[in-house]
């Protein structure tokens, strides 16, 4: 049975759903709505947004994503030769928000909810799963559409950073959609200061308009040498890196202190060009830590993340859904998906139902 095949079974596709093709290209394509099983709900997407990460090693003729040319083997925890673990067509996502519209007596219809589904117009969620994944009063679905994956990647990134966050500067390279958050949380959580580092001056101003500092790594400038002599060789404790990119990551190890931590939070492709090992990782004895949201802090869990992330956001200190957003309907997916490879205009796209 196919993939497509095993989600319209379960449930977890109907409807309009969009597609990644083998060719590079996306469409909208409709699927039949399977039974609701027992203790489930249906939901009727309101809005998903695409990831600008993940979902995008999907796209293209020279798609980077290992599942496409690899086998992950879950005991051993690696990569292996074999048949690739994911097969076009592909139906993908995990920031999504919607409206129960056949319910339960815990769920009943019209309730709330958020979830990390795919770009799919309806889907069927276990009760407990919605039940716990309510949209809380006073966030709008826009702020929600981020709770499920997003914003814990986030929080899980400023979990790894540890104490050593607390009342010291930090730097994020990226003023992403993940950046940005990682930069509002990383300040909630108690940085005396945060730097964001960005070669787009329009995303730099997105990050002042939420109160940060910035730096523009324009070419022919030392952004790890102008930091450090600003901010002092043995301040920065901890960098996050949120770009995928491993010459980011080599001025991330150049930025933070001498025995200081690079939280890697890109998602990073192929052999790491731009990558100096011997240099400043050798001589400063620094540490990086992939966090990775498959691999949660040990000292949390899935809901704790989401609940610190919700407390900031209901108090007003981290904003998500005001963060700018394009949206298409999900018929245009493909032109969604195609405004995500325009960084210097589009910061993130979302689909509409």
């Amino acid at each position: 049975m196919s993939q497509i095949d095993e989600l319209i079974a379960r449930g977890e596709i109907g409807g309009r759903t969009v597609r990644i093709l083998e060719n590079g290209e996306v469409d909208c394509h409709e699927y039949p709505v399977a039974p609701l099983a027992p203790r489930h709900v249906r939901v009727r997407t309101v809005s998903s947004a695409i990831s600008p990460g993940t979902e995008m090693t999907y796209i293209g003729k020279g798609a980077t994503n290992p599942y496409l040319h690899k086998r992950w083997d879950p005991l051993l925890r690696i990569f292996v030769s074999g048949k690739p673990e994911v097969e076009y067509p592909i139906v993908f996502g995990y920031r999504a928000v919607g409206q129960v519209v056949d319910g339960a007596p815990t769920v009943p219809a019209g309730t709330r909810v958020y979830g990390k589904w795919r770009h799919t117009e309806l889907v069927a969620l276990p009760v407990e799963i919605a039940a716990d994944q309510r949209v809380p009063d006073g966030l709008s679905f826009d702020d929600a559409v981020d709770l499920a994956q997003m914003a814990p990647i986030g929080m899980n990134a400023v979990a790894y950073a540890g104490d050593e966050l607390r009342g010291t500067p930090t730097v994020v390279f990226g003023a992403g959609p993940v950046g940005l958050i990682i930069a509002q949380l990383a300040a909630a959580s108690g940085a005396s200061a945060v730097h964001v580092v960005d070669r787009l001056a329009s995303r730099l101003a997105i990050a002042r308009s939420l109160g940060l500092e910035t730096v523009l790594s324009a070419e022919g400038v030392d952004v790890a040498r102008e930091l450090k002599l600003g901010l002092g060789a043995e301040e920065i404790a901890v960098v996050f890196e949120c770009t995928g990119s491993t010459r980011a990551l080599q001025e991330a190890i150049r930025t933070v202190r001498r025995r200081g931590r690079v939280v890697a939070v890109g998602f990073y492709q192929g052999e790491a060009a731009g990558l100096f090992l011997g240099d400043e990782f050798h001589h400063n004895g620094v540490e990086i830590r992939s966090a990775q949201i498959g691999n949660i802090h040990p000292a949390w869990s899935m809901a704790l993340l989401r609940a610190r992330v919700i407390e900031f956001v209901v108090a007003g200190r981290v904003a998500l859904g005001s963060l700018p957003r394009v949206t298409f309907p999900v018929e245009k997916a493909a032109e969604a998906f195609a405004a995500v490879k325009k960084p210097e205009t589009v910061l993130q796209a979302a689909l509409a139902y």
